[in-house]
């Protein structure tokens, strides 16, 4: 029965380390990414991706609280731009 206890344990340990690795790499977004990928990543890699664009095409607003959210507003609307893009002609 330990044995058993510990192979799950082993196991679930196993994904959860598996999940966290995944989780470490680089966003799969850059500036050559369409909005409409922008808008199917996950919070974490839209996050991720905005505060390194802000940061290249020097516009520190965008990686705020309150100027985050316009790339999303604006990507719902313009699928086809890419972020690169919207850096280039955003206001900063």
């Amino acid at each position: 029965m330990l044995h058993r206890k510990f192979r799950i344990v082993a196991t679930v340990s196993a994904a959860v380390i598996g999940l966290t690795l995944a989780g470490c790499g680089s966003t799969s977004l850059s500036a050559a990414s369409s909005c409409q990928s922008f808008m199917n990543a996950s919070p974490t890699e839209q996050h991720e991706v905005i505060d390194q664009l802000s940061s290249r095409y020097g516009k520190p607003d965008y990686s705020t609280p309150l100027g985050e959210p316009e790339v999303p507003y604006y990507c719902s609307a313009n699928p086809s731009v890419t972020l690169g893009d919207f850096f280039e002609r955003a206001e900063g």
